[in-house]
């Protein structure tokens, strides 16, 4: 039996921007990271912003997603846990996910593979669950992840996949992940997306996100969950690298919608709470005006 518990947010004001660095998505086969501010603070470089045209491939979007979160054992910071229900529920359902209609996939990807026939639109919050990890390391890696998502699901304690499901992966800050290629969460990297199927569109695919806990308080959580949400919506099977399908949406030099706006953000404001949120590239081969989003959004 699935087993789930959703429990509302309780989070204060907004803090000052006082946040983790966004990174660029890297040029080789992998996922997309958020670099962590360590990364460029080594290279003695910040991120920068880039343009150019996002094409399509081919690839699956998310139609209406339903975000599950999952808290990685008992001690997921208490203010994501109390935090993170009320804030992705308004995520889902907000004027946010209205603008990425315009990657909806009802056309032939440049790469002349066939269309999906998509349309994004809004989703819903599905629930918050934390496990029992049955793998109890505090040093893991990406491979182990997906064996416990795979084991969590097919013991009913998380909810089934679905091509529109989901799983927002919040860990302890104890827990050091290691993704390779990339290095370590938080002084590598802040976050990532990725799916359990990585060179085809396969209807079982589980999508996730990867959420370590690297400090910054609230802000940071909220902006790099929208950063991962909005990148997942348009292109949740990234193959990294040079684009092909099943990849959606991406430029040729393989940045995602989220990679292409770092240091822009919005508010997204739903009932009395607002949240920091990223801002994201909204351009096709459909739009003739491209650029990052500005403004603030609304939920619901």
């Amino acid at each position: 039996m699935f087993k789930i518990s959703h429990i509302m947010a309780v989070c204060g004001v907004v803090a000052a921007l006082n946040l983790v660095t966004l990174a660029q998505a890297d040029g080789v086969s992998g996922p997309h990271v958020l670099r962590a501010q360590q990364y460029w603070m080594n290279l003695t470089q910040t991120p920068g912003n880039q343009g150019g045209v996002v094409n399509y491939y081919g690839g699956p979007v998310v139609s209406n997603m339903q975000i599950v979160s999952v808290l990685w054992g008992p001690n997921v910071d208490p203010t994501t846990v109390s935090g993170v229900p009320e804030y992705l529920t308004d995520l889902a359902n907000s004027t946010y996910v209205d603008q990425l209609s315009i990657y909806d996939t009802f056309l032939t990807g440049v790469n002349g593979h066939k269309g999906t026939k998509q349309h994004i639109q809004r989703g819903t919050f599905f629930g918050q669950v934390q496990i029992t990890p049955k793998h109890m390391s505090l040093n893991i890696t990406d491979v182990d992840i997906i064996k416990e998502l795979k084991y969590q699901i097919g013991t009913g304690v998380l909810p089934p996949q679905t091509p529109n499901m989901w799983y927002v992966i919040y860990f302890p800050e104890n827990v050091s992940i290691f993704l390779p290629g990339y290095g370590y969460s938080c002084s590598d990297w802040g976050a990532y997306h990725w799916s359990s199927v990585r060179t085809w569109a396969s209807k079982t695919n589980i999508y996730y996100a990867v959420e370590p806990e690297c400090g910054g308080g609230f802000d940071t959580i909220t902006w790099t969950s929208s950063h991962e949400f909005a990148e997942t919506l348009t292109d949740p099977v990234s193959t990294g690298g040079a684009p092909t399908y099943p990849d959606a949406w991406v430029t040729s030099y393989y940045a995602e919608i989220g990679d292409l706006c770092q240091g822009y953000y919005g508010m997204l404001t739903g009932g009395t709470k607002s949240y920091l949120v990223q801002q994201v590239y909204l351009d096709s081969t459909l739009d003739s005006i491209p650029g990052c989003s500005t403004g603030n959004y609304t939920s619901p």
